[in-house]
């Protein structure tokens, strides 16, 4: 058979077995790409580190032919390392990160949304008086490093004197609550409520949205470079990560196990609660990860509204909203 001839039969044989055009059946794998996903805090059951860690466990990076580094924050650090490209995939806040872009225009694209509402509220005891947020007037309301725009929008929206409201720095430890230094304080829904349950002091949460104010949790991001010069990789890592999420909520057991390999000595049913807490928020009738601009446009107003912006932040050029809908048809996630 002439050369010709079996270089026809190749290119035939490939494209019938369905492998890449060039490529010869039984030739070696392809190198797998090698990325680094920075969760945005330490290990835990947030519900985009909890994905990942399902996917890492189960191979589904590798099956999507990538190579992923996982690594933890211990400040913010993981912003910095993502604008540089040092890091390529990382977690964030809405709010987060449209402060961030609005403060130094940091090159952040927002990939897919998992928290469809905030990750904050205000806590009372279970047992106080406080009924509303007119109740706030002439209380202690603590707050950490800086007042919460879920907090700013609820006053607003609720229209109470903020003047008559006695704020004050208590930093980030919800036992002033429990020893009633303070009358009201901001929580993260997922871990705090927790903790104040286990010191024998159940609590009411004050949700911005129900108050009809629309606030986002926590999202999938990259950066502009990725997002712009590497889409297919920005593709197979959500498609593995929406993949592992998916395990993970019909299986949360198996998920708390994987979550136990990276957050060694946490106690596990707080890491059982945590997840438990965020996928109450993650449930909607949009597919995994559906993200939307006109929600983060809505997101942007009410920071605006609330002046915890340092300028307008352009939208359309912060969530690209393209790739988690490619990964779906008919509802579905296309997998493999």
């Amino acid at each position: 058979m002439s050369r010709s001839l079996v270089l026809l039969a190749v290119v035939v044989l490939s494209v019938a077995c369905g492998a890449p055009l060039g490529s010869v059946p039984g030739s070696p794998t392809p190198t797998p790409i090698p990325v680094t996903f920075m969760a945005g805090f330490k290990p835990q059951a947030d519900v985009p580190f909890v994905a990942v860690y399902v996917a890492q466990e189960k191979g589904y990076f590798r099956a999507q032919g990538l190579e992923v580094t996982i690594q933890h924050a211990t400040q913010s650090e993981h912003i910095q390392l993502l604008a540089t490209d040092r890091v390529q995939f990382s977690t964030g806040s809405a709010p987060d990160v449209l402060k961030r872009v609005a403060q130094s225009g940091v090159p952040l694209v927002a990939i897919a949304q998992l928290g469809q509402k905030g990750e904050q509220a205000l806590a009372v005891r279970a047992d106080s008086a406080i009924a509303t947020p007119k109740d706030w007037e002439d209380k202690l309301v603590g707050y950490k490093g800086t007042v919460s725009a879920d907090y700013l929008a609820i006053v607003k929206a609720a229209g109470v004197d903020r003047s008559k409201v006695h704020e004050v720095s208590v930093g980030f430890d919800p036992r002033v609550l429990a020893t009633k230094q303070v009358d009201v304080y901001p929580v993260f829904k997922s871990n705090e409520p927790d903790i104040l349950a286990k010191l024998g002091v159940p609590v009411r949460l004050f949700d911005a949205t129900d108050y009809g104010i629309p606030m986002l949790g926590l999202s999938f991001i990259t950066n502009q470079k990725t997002a712009t010069e590497r889409p297919e990789v920005v593709r197979r890592f959500l498609r593995a990560a929406l993949k592992g999420l998916s395990d993970a909520m019909a299986d949360r057991g198996m998920a708390i196990d994987a979550t136990m390999k990276y957050a060694v000595g946490e106690d596990r049913d707080h890491q059982r609660f945590m997840f438990d807490a965020e996928l109450r928020d993650v449930t909607s009738s949009d597919p995994l990860g559906w993200i939307t601009r006109e929600r983060w446009a809505a997101q942007e107003r009410t920071l605006q509204d609330v002046g915890v912006l340092a300028k307008p932040v352009d939208v359309a050029a912060v969530v690209d909203d393209s790739f988690v809908r490619s990964l779906y048809r008919d509802g579905a996630l296309v997998w493999p």
